[in-house]
């Protein structure tokens, strides 16, 4: 009777009773001593209340430089934008749309920085790249120096030549014979009268685009140019958007370009990014042409944003250290890359007024 009982709850383990647990592995038990009491396996419920979390060590770098935050903008209805996501558009640009853009009579006026963008439309319309003027065609040595060199055909045929500068020329496909460039330096409200009720009138017999934009100077951080109470779109008594629309009321025959500001390295960065944001908003709400050149200057060709030298604990957008050679301001000089960046954007932007839809 005992022996069946025995071998009944071996077999047969009895109810309420463990099944017998295998012994622990000899890896488990090799260190252990004869004194030792061995406990076997056991399941063990999850806690009811979970252990604390560890504090994770405090970072010893120090955090990124804040951004100055970025405009959520509404969808883009049929307003035209050229931004620095235009560039690669260039060498896309259909013939036909070519042959429409340089038909266009056109007119645009600005300050220093116009007469750049200026030359560098006349850098694409040289018969050849290495015809064109040597001001197209500088560089940076090196990204790591100031040195910059004036490049020849030479260095173009052994391929020395650095990409930024490397352009299309044609004194045909890219003339620009029925664009003009005019000069207007004011404050903003004061250039803004003269656009309206000097310039623009002179050009309106003659030229079908026009144009006037504020330059970097125009937005130093004491124009008022970006407040919300008496700016640019505050529809005060001083001449402003709110006039411009009535002149583009009186002419619905023109197309008018909006532009945002030239950028500069460290002149007027903050009231530049508030403006600027402000101009953007606008043109996509009222369907307008946008010529985005301060989104073109202030990302490099890889696309990489850039951001001014001032020290005070926030980066802006500015112009990108491979478009100029100034350490405040911002002229496409010296070195050509911003010319030749500004130059293409321009093709995009003409070609999308006459009527290419990429």
């Amino acid at each position: 009777m005992l022996i069946a009982l025995f071998l009944a709850g071996t077999l047969f383990p009895l109810a309420g009773f463990p099944p017998p647990q295998s012994p622990p592995s000899p890896e488990a038990t090799q260190a252990v001593s004869e004194d030792t009491i061995i406990f076997l396996p056991m399941t063990i419920r999850s806690p009811l209340v979970s252990p604390p979390t560890p504090t994770p060590p405090t970072p010893t770098t120090p955090p990124p430089t804040p951004t100055a935050p970025t405009p959520t903008l509404p969808p883009i209805g049929d307003a035209i934008v050229v931004d620095h996501t235009s560039l690669a558009l260039f060498d896309q640009i259909p013939d036909q749309y070519l042959t429409a853009a340089r038909s266009l009579p056109m007119m645009f006026s600005d300050r220093s920085v116009g007469y750049n963008i200026n030359d560098a439309l006349n850098c694409l319309a040289a018969p050849s790249w290495g015809e064109s003027s040597a001001a197209c065609r500088r560089d940076y040595l090196t990204p790591t120096t100031t040195d910059w060199k004036t490049y020849s055909t030479t260095d173009l045929a052994n391929g020395d030549v650095p990409e930024l500068i490397q352009f299309p020329a044609s004194s045909t496909i890219y003339s620009r014979a029925n664009w003009t460039y005019t000069d207007c330096a004011d404050d903003w409200s004061a250039m803004t009268e003269y656009f309206i009720n000097s310039l623009a009138p002179q050009y309106l017999p003659t030229k079908t685009v026009l144009s006037c934009q504020f330059s970097y100077l125009n937005v130093d951080d004491g124009s008022g140019i970006a407040d919300p109470l008496t700016g640019y779109f505050a529809n005060t008594s001083a001449y402003d958007v709110y006039d411009l629309e009535a002149f583009i009321a009186q002419h619905p025959d023109k197309e008018i370009i909006f532009w945002t500001t030239s950028l500069a390295r460290s002149i007027g960065t903050r009231t530049a990014t508030e403006f600027n944001d402000q101009m953007r908003r606008y043109a996509i709400e009222n369907d307008k042409i946008l010529f985005d050149m301060a989104d073109i200057i202030s990302h490099d060709r890889f696309g990489n944003p850039c951001y001014d030298n001032i020290n005070d604990g926030v980066n802006y957008p500015a112009i990108c250290t491979d478009y100029t050679t100034e350490l405040e301001g911002g002229h496409l000089g010296s070195v050509s890359g911003g010319k030749i960046v500004m130059a293409k954007a321009f093709w995009v932007l003409m070609a999308q007024i006459a009527g290419w839809n990429p």
